[in-house]
């Protein structure tokens, strides 16, 4: 059932170029209940982020995609919930392409170290660098001011293969 609508889903997104959806690209899915009822989320973002009227879109198109294939039906049934939206606040990065999205935005960082130790750390994302073997992000910490003297800190550079989780947070 998931590489069905998995296919589904891909063939829908190659489809959106010239459309108001073009430009995004797929996160993940999750699918829960039974054969009784099925809700289906797929997780969408862009380079710009989604907004609501190309979740729309592509709901639509994906519903008009899995009805006409029968073998989808089959194993759906009639009554299931589709709910495309994109990745929310507190949501993990899953794509190294999300970073971008996050430049100035506040990251909360699972790492390991060249020993394998685990660190994290919480900073604002300065910079991204992507390439074909990984890429890197660099971040500028979070530390707390002492008596009122503003500290100098030094912005960390972490190679993507090292990040264990990247989670956007909320400013306080």
């Amino acid at each position: 059932m998931q590489e069905g609508l998995l296919r589904c889903v891909h063939e829908v997104l190659s489809a959106t170029a010239g459309t108001k959806a073009e430009g995004v690209y797929f996160v993940g899915m999750r699918v829960k209940g039974s054969a009784v009822h099925r809700k289906i989320d797929v997780v969408v973002d862009a380079d710009s982020g989604v907004r609501i009227d190309q979740c729309a879109f592509l709901s639509r198109r994906l519903r008009e995609r899995l009805e006409e294939d029968e073998e989808m039906i089959g194993v759906l049934g009639d009554n299931f919930d589709l709910v495309v939206g994109s990745p929310g606040l507190g949501e993990q990065i899953v794509l190294d392409r999300q970073y971008g999205r996050h430049v100035g935005r506040l990251l909360r960082v699972s790492y390991s170290d060249s020993e394998g130790l685990e660190h994290e750390l919480t900073g604002h994302l300065q910079e991204v660098l992507l390439s074909e073997g990984g890429g890197s992000i660099t971040l500028t910490p979070c530390v707390e001011k002492k008596s009122g003297k503003q500290e100098d800190v030094e912005n960390v550079t972490l190679e993507l293969s090292a990040v264990l989780r990247a989670v956007p947070e909320a400013e306080i």
